[in-house]
Formats: structure tokens, sequence, C-alpha cells
């Protein structure tokens, strides 16, 4: 990976495209174009990944939790964040948790943010849309470079939550277990 890339080795990289560059003429202005689009290319590709965090959390879940865990949760991997939630913004749907660590994702920097809604308007899934969803969004998790983990906030009400927790314990996946209230 490029990451691992040393800034000699990135350095080396850069006169080997200019050696390039001269050896097939390409024009001096073509040429500051596409050394300038290959840096920015080196250097975003050159970053560590952020950590990929996987929300799950109770609908009565409380706010100041939700974001004292999540700022944890961002300052643990240095700042940069991504963040995978079974949130609706159209529908605004789940309250609770899964609201809070959406709207917080798009107001903190260094935080992206991706939404998958549960699929209830397929019949076939109607009483386990939900869980389907968050299986789904585990799987995103893991299958993504970088480092990743499962955020869950938890209360005695919680069955989807829970569930979704007791799939990543049983999946072996990194989770941190939280009280929602």
């Amino acid at each position: 990976m490029l990451e691992h890339l040393t800034v000699g080795e990135r350095t080396h990289l850069r006169i080997l495209l200019a050696h390039i560059l001269q050896d097939q003429r390409v024009p001096p202005e073509a040429a500051d174009h596409i050394r300038q689009a290959f840096r920015a290319e080196l250097e975003a590709l050159s970053r560590p990944c952020p950590l990929t965090l996987v929300y799950t959390g109770w609908r009565g879940a409380a706010r100041h939790r939700v974001r004292e865990d999540l700022e944890d949760a961002r300052a643990r991997a240095g700042g940069r964040l991504h963040v995978i939630v079974g949130y609706n913004p159209d529908t605004d749907d789940p309250p609770g948790g899964d609201r809070w660590t959406y709207e917080w994702a798009n107001n903190t920097v260094g935080v992206t943010v991706e939404t998958h809604p549960a699929p209830w308007d397929v019949p076939e899934l109607s009483r386990a849309a939900g869980p389907y969803r968050n299986g789904y969004m585990l799987g995103l998790a893991a299958g993504r470079p970088g480092d990743f983990g499962v955020l869950a906030h938890l209360h005695p009400k919680s069955r989807g939550a829970a569930g979704t927790a007791a799939f990543a314990g049983y999946l072996g996946l990194p989770l941190l277990r939280r009280p929602a209230i």
C-alpha cells in the first residue's frame, strides 16, 4: 500500500514521472497539469485510511452519551473517522442513537458518514429488514481497507442493537459496548 511509502520513495516516483513526461515529449503546460494531479493523488493515497466505525444503538439512547463515545472513538482514531449508520436522513428514522450519530458525524471535522436505511419497503423482508441491514453494515466495515470497529449503545429494551452487537461479537469484530443512557 502507498501509505507505507517513505517521503524519499514518493519523491523518487515524482522524478520517474518527470522523466516519463520528458521522454514522451509532453508539452510543458500539459506536463504541469499531469504533475499537479499526480502529486495530489499520491498524497491522498499516502494518507492512512480512517477508522471505519459501525454504529448501532437503542432508539432512546441519550444524545450526550452518544456524542461522548463518538468523540472518544474519533480521538483514538487520530481525528479521522468514517461512520456507517443505519439512519435514514430522508425520513428522519430511526430516532435516538442513529439520529445523534448522523447529526454528530455531519457536524464534526475529520468525520464522514455513510447511511444504510433498512429496506422496510421490501415485502419479503418486512419483519427482518433491520437485522439484514445491520449484518450488511458489519460486512461493509469488515471488507474495507484499514481498521474498523463497532460502537453499540445498549439498553435492556434494545433488541436490534443488542442483536447487532451479539453478531459482531460472534464474528470476532472489535466491539465497544456502552450503556445507552
